[in-house]
């Protein structure tokens, strides 16, 4: 039997409790577990979905004290954080929740039957239906909102998806205690058994196996760009492929205008301070390159306000040893880079407790656009500051860059017509797009998309955060002139379920 801990992260030194390491024949077990599952629990009325998930919330609600208790020891996160997320996570539960009892979120279709129409139309009605048992891999920045209990796995088990989950070996103790919650839910809420599962491994030989177990009908991941593109090639490499939505982290590029720069530099460097260092900038959207339209002093001079504002922080820290010896040894080469050069501020280097201060770099349009290195996610409390020679060049660049989950553009009205354009040229670039502010932070509502283009996301059209993130889980089916009493209720003629529905091309909750 093979075991392994966590590591406290304000320490360096390995938990006390050992955890198993999944074998194979475990995920096997699990993925027969989840098929079983999904056969009974598909034809289950939707009700009992939504109260599963409401228990779920309760549950983790009535262990708020024990389970950030946990997820600090494992993460260094802090009450504080980790409060805020329990409730986050017990929100999207609940949201979920809600989606499932208004019945709408399976996108009804009818289409009435013409027999004037030449040549005559069938009566068809189409509606979306869950796909089958999911596999989500989570990462170790959100060990609740983004964990066993989180959206990706709130999101599945909404659209009627039994899920396993390959729970991120940082947080182990972590993963446990939320997965107990789960399953303590579904045994109060009468839900069969392998609903939710938990893997808990810290080598890769069961995630492989997960992702290629013929059971598995979809897979959701954060975490790294490398882990996500090896996970979405495996499950595409299959003998049946299935799709993986994986989101793999983002550049986040930051565009600051000629009236806001000379108007405001001031307050947008506290505003990218506070951002780039938010969570030690261990966030997905953290700005990780920002582009001003200056190369004389201003421009230097920004970049020092920043990195000043940086060093004034207190030292946070990484969530693992992984993590801060990628970064250091990341850092170590960008030094080396000709052209670039690092602000004063803090250098991240070793303690005993992992403590990480930010840091600062800066260069020119030209180093940048030659550089590629400058070009990839630094996954801790480091941007990069592009000094351009003209507003035109932030234009120019935007359209040279890759996907990214977020682009961030700080503007005047005197700007508006310049802030267009970019506006235009980043549409193409990034799932969501924010104005004169800062894009950590993610809410979680109908209209967000976090998500963009590759290489942040696999699968572009789709969110990780929000309501919509259920449509991830589902797949359409259309019933041609099928008796209504054979029909899935939410196509039947007196719409019992009393849903909104697109009948012949118009919204309408009557019978059809």
């Amino acid at each position: 039997m093979t075991t392994f801990t966590a590591v406290d992260p304000r320490t360096g030194r390995p938990g006390q409790e050992q955890f198993e390491e999944a074998t194979l024949a475990d995920v096997r077990a699990a993925a027969a577990r989840a098929a079983r599952a999904f056969r009974a629990w598909r034809a289950a009325a939707p009700g009992g979905r939504a109260r599963f998930l409401r228990s779920a919330a309760d549950r983790l609600e009535a262990s708020r004290a024990t389970l950030v208790a946990t997820a600090d020891g494992e993460t260094g996160l802090g009450a504080a954080r980790l409060n805020g997320e329990l409730d986050r996570t017990t929100a999207q539960l609940r949201a979920f929740a809600d989606i499932v009892d208004e019945g709408s979120f399976v996108e009804a279709i009818i289409s009435p039957a013409d027999p004037s129409a030449k040549p005559p139309r069938p009566d068809v009605r189409r509606m979306l239906v869950p796909i089958g048992p999911v596999a989500v891999f989570t990462p170790s920045n959100f060990p609740l909102a983004f964990g066993v209990a989180g959206g990706d796995t709130a999101s599945a088990l909404a659209a009627g998806c039994p899920v396993v989950v390959k729970g991120h070996p940082s947080h182990p103790a972590t993963s446990a205690a939320c997965a107990e919650a789960l399953r303590a839910a579904g045994k109060e809420t009468g839900m069969p058994d392998g609903v939710i599962d938990l893997l808990q491994a810290r080598g890769l030989d069961a995630a492989r196996a997960l992702v290629t177990a013929p059971e598995m009908r979809a897979v959701a991941f954060t975490g790294s760009l490398s882990g996500g593109r090896a996970i979405h090639d495996l499950a595409a490499s299959r003998p049946e492929p299935i799709p993986v939505f994986a989101e793999m982290g983002s550049l986040n590029p930051v565009f600051i205008a000629p009236g806001a720069f000379s108007a405001r530099s001031a307050e947008i460097a506290e505003g990218l301070a506070n951002s780039i260092t938010l969570g030690t900038g261990q966030f997905c959207t953290k700005p990780g390159v920002v582009f001003v339209p200056s190369t004389d002093a201003s421009g230097r001079a920004f970049a020092a306000a920043i990195a000043e504002r940086v060093a004034a922080r207190a030292p946070g820290l990484m969530l693992n040893p992984q993590l801060h010896a990628g970064l250091k040894e990341k850092l170590e080469r960008t030094r080396a880079l000709p052209g670039v050069e690092i602000l004063g501020g803090n250098e991240v280097k070793e303690s005993g407790a992992l403590a990480r201060p930010g840091v600062i770099m800066t260069t020119d349009l030209a180093t940048f656009t030659a550089t590629p290195a400058l070009r990839e996610e630094y996954f801790g409390p480091v941007s990069v500051i592009v000094r351009c020679p003209s507003a035109e060049s932030l234009i120019d660049v935007a359209g040279d860059l890759e996907g990214s989950l977020t682009a961030t553009i700080h503007a005047d009205a005197a700007d508006s017509d310049w802030a267009s354009r970019l506006s235009s040229t980043l549409t193409d670039k990034a799932g969501r797009i924010v104005w004169n502010g800062y894009p950590t932070g993610v809410v979680v509502v109908w209209g967000m998309q976090h998500g963009g283009p590759y290489p942040a996301t696999t699968s572009a059209g789709h969110t990780s955060v929000g309501a919509t993130a259920i449509r991830r889980f589902l797949r359409p089916v259309a019933f041609q002139s099928t008796p209504d009493a054979l029909l899935p209720e939410p196509l039947r003629a007196a719409n019992p379920l009393g849903i909104q529905r697109l009948v012949d091309g118009r919204w309408t909750k009557d019978p059809a």
